[in-house]
């Protein structure tokens, strides 16, 4: 189950380096031709066995930008090019839905370059984005986020989270804190996860679970004064 509400939000300003790249918050699977400019977070290789018997080296991992992280898969294995803490400009990837999240393709016609451009540092990308349930919702998914809400419903290995602009499950079975076991109607709590299709319902994964609480009240406040002041 869940629910996207309305709601207006705030503008949202663009670098002006990029020339028209695709920014990667709302990528949604069946999309193709996607250019977009983005930094390697995470990069790995590993060996894949095709319906034929061949077996051929892809290279997978997780980019970002200012507006989030998204899981890659690339059937190029161009080692030179996607390496960990690069910014790279990615031309004609495609979009499709891999394990239950939303994933950018790196196949045989894309066209990868290395940007020396003023792009975000590592350790500013590699951390979750907050985002509304109504926004991650009408995006299909999303990669690494937090997500603060209410208690809305219980049952035995999940709940439901509304925070006024959708609602949706939130799994609590990889979730690190002990908060989970204090969980009850009404409760207020911020997530860490991510959000995923599972049997044509959307669901926060959540690995990190906190009751909120008047310090995190206070710390949004000073969050929202400084990014918007």
């Amino acid at each position: 189950m869940q629910r996207e509400y309305k709601k207006q939000g705030f503008f949202r300003f663009t670098p002006a380096e990029g020339g028209g790249a695709r920014e990667l918050w709302c990528l949604k699977p069946g999309e193709g031709g996607i250019n977009t400019i983005c930094r390697v977070l995470e990069v790995s290789p590993r060996e894949l066995t095709l319906k034929d018997g061949r077996r051929i080296e892809i290279l997978e991992g997780v980019i970002a930008d200012y507006t989030a992280k998204m899981p890659f898969f690339s059937w190029v294995a161009d080692r030179e090019v996607l390496k960990q803490d690069r910014v790279i400009q990615i031309g004609n990837a495609y979009v499709r839905r891999r394990s239950g999240l939303v994933t950018l393709y790196i196949g045989r016609n894309t066209e990868l370059r290395e940007k020396n451009i003023h792009f975000p540092a590592y350790d500013e990308l590699d951390k979750p984005q907050r985002r509304d349930i109504g926004d991650i919702i009408r995006c299909h998914g999303a990669f690494d986020v937090t997500v603060a809400g209410d208690i809305v419903g219980v049952a035995e290995d999940r709940v439901l989270v509304d925070d006024g602009t959708g609602a949706l499950f939130m799994a609590l079975s990889d979730a690190k804190d002990s908060s989970a076991e204090r969980l009850s109607f009404g409760t207020p709590v911020i997530a860490r996860g991510n959000v995923m299709l599972r049997g044509g319902e959307y669901i926060l994964m959540a690995r990190e679970l906190k009751i909120k609480d008047e310090k995190h009240l206070m710390e949004e406040l000073m969050e929202f004064v400084a990014r918007y002041t």
